[in-house]
Order: C-alpha cells, then sequence, then structure tokens
C-alpha cells in the first residue's frame, strides 16, 4: 500500500525511538501498522507513577542530638520502620523517571536524601541501605569534600564533622547513590550576585561529574534559600532542585524547588513509626503549620 500524504507526514513527525521498532518489526515499506498506539503506549501505569511521594531530608548521622543530626541507632530504626511496613527507599532519580514513565513506582515509595556528605554516611547508612536494598540521593558541596562543615553562616550549634573524601564517594556511587549538586561552598544563594550564584551551582555540579564520571542532575539549596535567578539557573541545568519547603511532592510541583520533610520532625523512632499513617500526617501537618508560622515571625527559614 503506498504511503498517502498524512502517511507521509505521519513518519516524518515520529522520533527515531519510535522509528526503530517499526524497523526491527519488518514492516514491509510503505506500509502503517495498525497496532502504533499499542507499541506507543508507556508499559508502567500512568496512574500508579503520577502520585505525590515523600522525600526525607537527613544530613549527619551522629550522637550530638543537634538540629541536623539523627542518632546513628535511630536511624537504624527509621530504615528497618520503612521495611517492615513495605516502603522502598528510592533516589531522587528514579522518582523523576517514574514522573516521566521511564519506569515504575514501588508500591511504598520514599526518596532518601542526605545533605552535605557527612563521612558518618558511610559506616551507618551505606551498609543498612544495601542490606534493605534501599537506593538514595546524597547531595555534595564540591569544594568542602575531605574537609568539614564549618561553611559561611553556619549555626555555632552545629557540630563540625568530616565530610566524604573524593575516594570515598567514589565507594558509594555503585551501590546505589545518586550524588547530586549542593554548590561548591554552601554560601547562601540569595547574599551573592547572579554571576556568583550561578557559578557555585554549576561549578558543583561540573566537578563532581570530572571526579566521579557520573552525570549529576539534581541539586540541593543550601538552608534552602533561592530566587528566580538561582531557580532559573537550576531548572536550566538539572531534572530538579530539592527545597527545604515542607512538603510532599507531587507531579504538579516545580520541579526547580520539591518540598521535603525535614527528618528533625520525626527523628523519635516511636513518632517515624507514624510516618506513611493517617496519624501519621495529621502530626506532619501540625509541624509544617508551626514551622511556617515560625518562619514568617523570624524571617529566615527553618
Amino acid at each position: 500500500m503506498a504511503i498517502n500524504t498524512a502517511g507521509q507526514k505521519f513518519f516524518r513527525e515520529l522520533p527515531p525511538k519510535q522509528i526503530a521498532p517499526l524497523k526491527a518489526a519488518n514492516l514491509a515499506p510503505g506500509t502503517i501498522p495498525t497496532s502504533i498506539t499499542r507499541m506507543e503506549k508507556p508499559s508502567a501505569s500512568v496512574a500508579e507513577n503520577h502520585r505525590p511521594v515523600p522525600i526525607l531530608t537527613y544530613h549527619s548521622l551522629d550522637d550530638s542530638g543537634s538540629v541536623t543530626s539523627v542518632a546513628p541507632a535511630d536511624f537504624v530504626q527509621h530504615m528497618r520502620s520503612l521495611a517492615r511496613r513495605g516502603f522502598t527507599g528510592i533516589s531522587l532519580s528514579e522518582l523523576l523517571d517514574a514522573w516521566e514513565n521511564k519506569t515504575t513506582l514501588p508500591a511504598r515509595p520514599v526518596v532518601l536524601t542526605f545533605d552535605d556528605g557527612f563521612a558518618n554516611l558511610l559506616p551507618h547508612a551505606a551498609p543498612l541501605l544495601s542490606e534493605l536494598k534501599f537506593r538514595a540521593t546524597l547531595f555534595v558541596v564540591s569544594g568542602r569534600c575531605g574537609q568539614t562543615n564549618d561553611w559561611p553562616d553556619q549555626a555555632p550549634s552545629i557540630p563540625r564533622l568530616p565530610l566524604l573524601t573524593w575516594d570515598e564517594l567514589a565507594q558509594l556511587a555503585p551501590l546505589g547513590w545518586e550524588i547530586g549538586a549542593h554548590t561548591v561552598t554552601h554560601r547562601p544563594l540569595t547574599s551573592l550576585s547572579a554571576d556568583e550564584a550561578r557559578r557555585e551551582i554549576l561549578e558543583s555540579k561540573t566537578t563532581i561529574e570530572q571526579k566521579l564520571s557520573r552525570a549529576v542532575t539534581t541539586f540541593a539549596y543550601p538552608f534552602g534559600l533561592m530566587n528566580a535567578a538561582s531557580r532559573d539557573c537550576v531548572r536550566e541545568n538539572f531534572r530538579a532542585g530539592c527545597s527545604v519547603e515542607f512538603g510532599t511532592a507531587a507531579p504538579p510541583h516545580d520541579r526547580s524547588a520539591l518540598p521535603r520533610l525535614d527528618v528533625y520532625y520525626l527523628r523519635s523512632p516511636a513518632i517515624f513509626n507514624w510516618f506513611g499513617t493517617s496519624a501519621g500526617g495529621a502530626y506532619l501537618v501540625l509541624r509544617g503549620a508551626g514551622r511556617l508560622l515560625k518562619t514568617r515571625l523570624q524571617g529566615a527559614p527553618q
């Protein structure tokens, strides 16, 4: 059957990745398959993939009791609680892949993120996540690897602790850890000029890619601070950026500033067991409202 004008237009508009299956099927030249819509249909359920998914934020695993710390023993209970109740820890990129129908979400997904790149993740998180077959995203301050978290604007109450070296990061990457960018120096992007902020964002991405030979497609804002220029830069150069806005991420959210749930509000194992329940949801709504009120009263992010 000869291809009419409409058929020619149809084939011209097909992207290469959809033409390839037609060639593989040995279709006769000049024919149009009647089942093309079935060939294009994603294998994953759109409804199942396009659902809200919580993104948990951890920082350091230590016994200091600071606002950015979770005790290692408590972290073990957190992860085992998730596994026991059917949750699967995934990376941020895996969530994005599912939202784009490139893969399928597990039954109860939760994105695990760790900001700053503390060295204590290597003994306290990596073996446990491997055991549970969980994956995670780690946001690295590229200019501080192998040093400490004593960066500008760090609160005096936060303990100064070692950060992962490049060799240690290279050990984590093959174990299911996605490495994302967290700027070069962890300076608040809103305190910098547009050019300086752009340099902080892009140089961190480039350095991590060069050091680890892996693409860097996700980003987290230091202190959660951002403005229109920094968000535009992240939107242009990353698949997604993470904020400290308190909430559950959903497909309609701006991918340049996805909300997360800070584990500070869940670090007690007894309270963490509420996570994913109706009672836990109500608790998080109340904590989120209190956090927002405090932020507005103080005029600073919490």
